[in-house]
């Protein structure tokens, strides 16, 4: 895609694992009226799906979702399995995407690491999730898919400017942050200081910064 998109162009925002769209809610807030800003349920993590959702799959029903609101391009950023899926879309239709951003993003999840985090979820009790409307099934079916997924295929095809983002205590995204932005031709790396994963609610505000300055 061409880099003279104006700076209107629409922000699609996409929630990790454990995460519902509300997620979003602090970086919001502070983007308000700058541009047009979409926060959807990732597909494989809407509560109301019956069954797991291939990597695949899910950028391209969001790519439709997308096209049906009349979007012919938008700026795109990720969290964690949302990073993934907006990888996932990037490369399968890249004259959708102007500026991709990917926090906490893998090219392939580390096993261990997923299996410790299945075995943790398994513990915590499905009623703990219920009033942020997310589903521990599908947190399940997600972890599973992720631990099952390569990007590394993908990664050549993206054609839109590209900036990584991982915090400086998010030591399990840190080999997948430096892959992805080997991986991505042109694309910048960010170690965000003091962050864990989860970057849209632990440090919103720097995160909008960081996000004003590239999109610019």
């Amino acid at each position: 895609m061409t880099d003279d998109a104006p700076t209107t162009t629409p922000l699609v925002l996409l929630h990790g694992v454990g995460q519902a769209p509300m997620a979003w809610e602090d970086v919001v807030v502070r983007l308000y009226g700058s541009r047009r800003l979409l926060t959807p349920w990732v597909p494989g993590l809407r509560p109301t799906e019956k069954a797991p959702v291939p990597l695949e799959d899910a950028a391209a029903t969001l790519d439709t979702d997308l096209m049906l609101e009349g979007l012919q391009a938008v700026d795109l950023c990720g969290v964690s399995y949302g990073a993934m899926v907006a990888t996932q879309l990037a490369a399968d239709f890249p004259e959708r995407v102007r500026r991709l951003v990917l926090v906490a993003g893998q090219v392939r999840a580390p096993r261990g690491v997923m299996s410790v985090q299945q075995t943790a979820l398994k513990l915590i009790p499905a009623s703990r999730f219920a009033d942020s409307g997310v589903s521990k099934e599908r947190l399940l079916q997600a972890l599973d898919l992720a631990r099952r997924t390569d990007l590394s295929h993908a990664l050549p095809r993206i054609q839109a400017p590209t900036l990584v983002l991982v915090g400086g205590r998010d030591r399990a995204n840190q080999p997948g942050a430096r892959a992805l932005a080997a991986g991505i031709a042109g694309a910048r790396l960010r170690v965000v200081d003091g962050a864990g994963q989860q970057l849209n609610e632990e440090k919103p505000e720097e995160l909008v910064e960081i996000l004003e300055d590239f999109l610019r």
